[in-house]
């Protein structure tokens, strides 16, 4: 295997074991307690991640949109597996959108029965990331339920408070 393919090969059976713990965790505890779990596991791991990509490539946390940017694509190019279907549009000097047109989530959830109850990991980690690179900011809108449960579009608006 070459680079690429060793990287989406780990990146996919990681992204097995995370939906295979999931669904455990729920079918164990229930989705009250295992969706809670899987959020501040989300944000975690989206924190740790992060750390550790910065370190790694001796950088500093942005002080505005263009480092921002940078040190995202680089994230997305390493941590983010193929078949994760967002674009993100860097829109203005503070404002992202994500738009996901697919979402791998929203549909193990649906086939496992459990979507009515599922709370977006998908974007914790995102917060993970940015908490990671001490920005300030406002996510909308509210994914205390999947967007896509909700019969909307999975567009997410970051918007950033750079001093």
């Amino acid at each position: 295997m070459n680079g690429k393919q060793v990287k989406d090969y780990l990146l996919t059976n990681w992204m097995t074991h995370d939906a295979l713990w999931y669904r455990e965790a729920a079918s164990r505890f229930g989705m009250s307690e295992a969706s809670p779990m899987n959020l501040r596991v989300c944000r975690g791991i989206g924190r740790i991640e992060f750390r550790r990509l910065l370190k790694a490539t001796g950088s500093k946390p942005p002080k505005d949109m263009a480092q921002l940017k940078e040190l995202y694509e680089e994230a997305q190019r390493i941590l983010v597996p193929p078949f994760m279907e967002t674009d993100v549009d860097f829109q203005t000097d503070d404002i992202i959108l994500f738009r996901t047109r697919t979402c791998f989530a929203h549909k193990g959830m649906r086939e496992a029965g459990l979507i009515d109850e599922y709370e977006c990991g998908i974007f914790e980690r995102i917060k993970g990331w940015f908490d990671a690179m001490e920005v300030d900011y406002t996510m909308t809108p509210d994914l205390s339920r999947c967007l896509k449960y909700r019969g909307q579009e999975c567009h997410v608006t970051v918007a950033f408070h750079f001093n």
